[in-house]
């Protein structure tokens, strides 16, 4: 009784193929190898680079702080010293321990800041790229005439909308080239 349902759908879905002409994208294919998509990653790249740089920068400066802070505790701890000397050191330790917890906030705050950036400006990047490749790809399938365009990843076939097809167009090249084309 449950075949029944299913051969009707198949049967009008049959019928209705003539009427339809289908397509196909390789989604993941166009987003990889789009040129805007390969130079937004390069920026994305750079950027990284430059926080890392910012953060590394930061973290010398901590290091040296921590290594000042430890010489004037072990100072302050010398019994060679006056105790009045002593006295110094532990509050130039004390102060100094102050400015080292002051900075380990300031470290943390631009570490978040900078990875917050790089994840917002890549979302906003991704849905640009995802926004442009689907206006393309709408272009091309209504020039080819296409009533309904599918993803068919090739290469991640868990993420394609199509298992099997045969003798349908793929026009993953064309939205490339107009991608292409519309970035120069």
């Amino acid at each position: 009784m449950r075949a029944f349902p299913l051969l009707f759908v198949f049967f009008v879905c049959s019928s209705l193929a003539g009427e339809l002409k289908i397509v196909t994208v390789d989604m993941q294919r166009l987003i990889a190898e789009s040129e805007q998509a390969k130079s937004a990653a390069k920026q994305l790249r750079e950027k990284e680079v430059s926080f890392q740089k910012e953060i590394q920068g930061l973290r010398l400066e901590a290091r040296r702080l921590l290594s000042e802070t430890e010489e004037l505790r072990k100072a302050g701890e010398d019994n060679a010293l006056s105790a009045s000397a002593r006295e110094d050191k532990r509050k130039a330790f004390e102060t100094k321990l102050t400015d080292l917890r002051a900075f380990e906030l300031k470290y943390d705050d631009v570490r978040s800041q900078r990875e917050a950036e790089l994840k917002t400006l890549a979302a906003r990047t991704n849905k640009q790229i995802v926004d442009d490749v689907m206006t393309a790809t709408r272009v091309v399938g209504e020039k080819e005439g296409a009533n309904l365009v599918l993803n068919a990843s090739r290469a991640n076939p868990l993420t394609s909308d199509v298992l099997y097809s045969k003798d349908i167009l793929d026009v993953t090249d064309k939205v490339l080239a107009s991608l292409n084309k519309a970035r120069k």
